[in-house]
């Protein structure tokens, strides 16, 4: 992509970057993709059924992927037919089927969250606070995407009940009231098992303090 076509502005270059890191992303997920005989979307649900820790829906799957219920339920069929995944009744709801890893599904899971390595490494390469300054940013890029529905509603800290931000975290960590954890931007979490989403004007209040 030539210079230029995004606006010279940090806006335009930062969009930049960000578009040549989804293609190298692309890229290497087909790359292992074909090795492992799936594709990245069938890859992405087995991880996110490992992360989950239980069995999901077709529709909470759907949700979370951002995939159409069709493309959802053909990934998952396929899965399904190469044994990594097996539907069951939902215990709460005999009408609906819930998605569970088989035990091959585990390992497979395990492999597919293996195959970012190549941009952990590279972040890796990132003196801590450099780190530090790329995850808060990547936190407020994440939850101002959710606010406009572009893409699906994470469990993260920035929307939980829980969360007690800091105007100032290299002094004083936020802290969560549940777990009664104090944290630094780098563990705020993403994906939380215990997340109970707040209020929209706690959200708003929390957001306010850690935008700052």
């Amino acid at each position: 992509m030539s210079e230029g076509v995004y606006g010279e502005q940090a806006t335009g270059r930062v969009t930049h970057g960000l578009l040549r890191l989804s293609t190298a992303m692309r890229s290497q997920a087909w790359e292992w993709a074909e090795g492992a005989g799936l594709t990245p979307t069938q890859g992405e649900i087995l991880v996110l059924l490992m992360q989950r820790k239980g069995p999901m829906r077709l529709g909470e799957i759907a949700r979370e992927t951002a995939l159409t219920a069709a493309t959802t339920s053909d990934a998952v069929s396929t899965l399904e037919t190469k044994g990594l995944v097996e539907k069951r009744r939902a215990l709460d709801d005999g009408r609906a089927l819930a998605v569970r890893l088989t035990s091959r599904g585990r390992t497979a899971a395990k492999r597919a969250a293996q195959w970012p390595d190549f941009l952990s490494k590279a972040v890796g390469t990132l003196r801590e606070d450099e780190q530090a300054a790329f995850y808060r940013t990547l936190l407020k890029t994440i939850y101002q995407l959710e606010a406009h529905d572009t893409i699906p509603s994470h469990r993260m800290c920035l929307s939980c009940s829980h969360f007690q931000p800091s105007k100032n975290p290299k002094k004083t960590p936020h802290h969560c009231a549940l777990l009664d954890l104090n944290m630094k931007d780098t563990d705020l979490r993403l994906d939380c098992s215990v997340h109970e989403k707040a209020d929209l004007a706690t959200q708003k209040k929390n957001w306010k303090i850690f935008a700052l």
